[in-house]
């Protein structure tokens, strides 16, 4: 129905308190459509997109389709040594800039390999280019990984820059905005609504946003002003830093490229929307795994900004972990992917409880963020369960790939890793399980509901779908360099 307000119009569609992730994405896309929240403002700045992705997970936490609760264990030690204290003065120093054709941001996080740090997403590109180029790393939690895979690294360090500018003016707001403009639209739309602490959660976030995006504005502007670069590479735009990089780009006439690094589909809420938009906040162009992520998700870009490019560091790891694939074994694995969803603990639990562990061997991956509380959340559900838990970084998840006979999940981006390599692929039928339609519609994957089904797919060896489908595009590297010159030169 619909309902008058003094203020706008209000879509309202009271839901029932379960829903699947398709129908909660579809609903809130129309709703902040006709609601008009993309053109809010606090002062002149529009802030919708800052909070939006916080906004919509939290509410897929209240219908049980997302969980935040968990956090990342890595312990990360601030010493230097003499050499890198060296490197940060000169090399690293981001005051030091000279003109560069191409500038990268990395991922805030990184894998350790041979004692040295990457970033899966954009090192291998980097190693490969033809072009003039700086890395920008940011920090994760103030710190600055160490030492790198690659050269031509930067630490972007705002608080440095920060230290030589002007205080900025604080920015304050009324939270009975957002209360009036959007959370009581979302309660009158949603049975599962905001939580207070959630809200409380979100103002905060946002506060903090607003008053340090003018420095950050100020900061890409000096960076951006001296390399000069003719296009920018980021991972993640909706790093609210990476926003405001957008933003500065945009005011420089410099094009933005995002790297996929994960699910996007048509379920993503950071990369669907109900109608193509000109946002200031979000990169100009997109460089997807699969034309299946470039015809599926409602990017707000048109198609032909959308490029299929591939992944880089899956071409790299099948190659790596080919004779680790080949190799006989005595046990046939079972591999998990846990996303903080209990079904996959309860699932891997039970499962070890019905078959023979003298021939089957059940491993469950947890996602880096689980690391530090897995035990008290998932702990009792592994009671009297005989399975080996990953919770390190020693091996990275390809490593597991490449040995699976079977791997297990619900929604994560290794479920569709999980197709280059010679393994059967299964999705419970639990949460967001829809972002794997893909998969399960395409004679990839077989879609379960039961423990039952499992065991029988397992002690009978059955296969689950065509071996010879992948998910991903080849010869990434090439794609990316030869889409890159593209966009170079349609940007001159």
């Amino acid at each position: 129905m619909i309902k008058e307000s003094f203020f706008k119009t209000v879509i309202i569609w009271k839901t029932r308190d379960r829903m699947t992730s398709e129908e909660l994405i579809e609903k809130f896309l129309e709703i902040e459509d006709q609601n008009h929240f993309f053109d809010l403002k606090i002062g002149n700045i529009k802030f919708w997109l800052y909070i939006r992705f916080d906004v919509y997970t939290s509410l897929m936490e209240n219908y049980g389709l997302f969980n935040k609760n968990t956090s990342i264990n890595e312990k990360f030690d601030n010493r230097i040594n003499l050499m890198e204290l060296i490197n940060r003065m000169t090399v690293k120093n981001q005051f030091f800039l000279f003109k560069k054709e191409i500038l990268i941001f990395s991922s805030s996080r990184k894998v350790k390999e041979n004692s040295r740090y990457r970033c899966v997403y954009t090192d291998l590109l980097s190693e490969n280019l033809d072009n003039s180029y700086y890395i920008f790393d940011n920090s994760t939690d103030g710190f600055f990984y160490y030492p790198r895979y690659v050269s031509r690294v930067k630490n972007s360090d705002i608080n440095s820059f920060k230290a030589l500018c002007k205080k900025k003016d604080k920015i304050v707001f009324d939270g009975r905005m957002l209360e009036e403009r959007i959370y009581n639209i979302l309660e009158q739309s949603f049975e599962n609504s905001l939580t207070t602490k959630q809200k409380v959660r979100i103002n905060t976030a946002l506060v903090n946003i607003l008053n340090e995006r003018n420095y950050y504005r100020s900061y890409y502007h000096f960076i951006l002003k001296r390399i000069k670069p003719k296009v920018i590479v980021i991972v993640c735009y909706y790093d609210f830093r990476m926003m405001i990089l957008c933003e500065a780009a945009k005011e420089l006439g410099i094009p933005v490229i995002e790297l996929q690094h994960g699910v996007i589909g048509k379920e993503h809420i950071s990369y669907n929307f109900f109608r193509k938009r000109k946002l200031k906040s979000f990169p100009d162009y997109i460089f997807t795994f699969s034309r299946e992520d470039r015809e599926t998700a409602r990017f707000p870009l048109s198609r032909s900004r959308i490029y299929a490019v591939g992944y880089p560091e899956m071409e790299y790891k099948i190659r790596k972990y080919e004779k680790l694939r080949l190799k006989a074994r005595k046990k046939k694995k079972i591999l998990f992917i846990s996303q903080s969803i209990k079904e996959i603990f309860e699932y891997a639990a039970e499962l070890s409880k019905r078959i023979d562990l003298d021939q089957y061997e059940i491993i469950v991956k947890l996602h880096p963020r689980e690391f530090g509380n897995w035990r008290k959340e998932f702990g009792k559900l592994l009671e009297d369960a005989d399975v080996t838990i990953i919770d390190n970084l020693d091996r990275d998840i390809y490593f597991y790939l490449a040995q699976a006979d079977y791997v297990v999940g619900i929604f994560s981006t290794v479920m569709l890793e999980a197709t280059m390599f010679d393994t059967n692929i299964v999705i419970i039928k639990k949460a967001s399980y829809t972002y794997m339609k893909k998969l399960y519609e395409n004679d990839m994957a077989v879609l379960i509901d039961s423990v039952d089904e499992l065991q029988r797919i397992v002690v009978n060896n059955i296969s689950t779908g065509n071996s010879e489908k992948t998910y991903f595009e080849k010869n990434s590297i090439s794609n990316m360099k030869t889409a890159i010159r593209e966009i170079m030169r349609k940007d001159e």
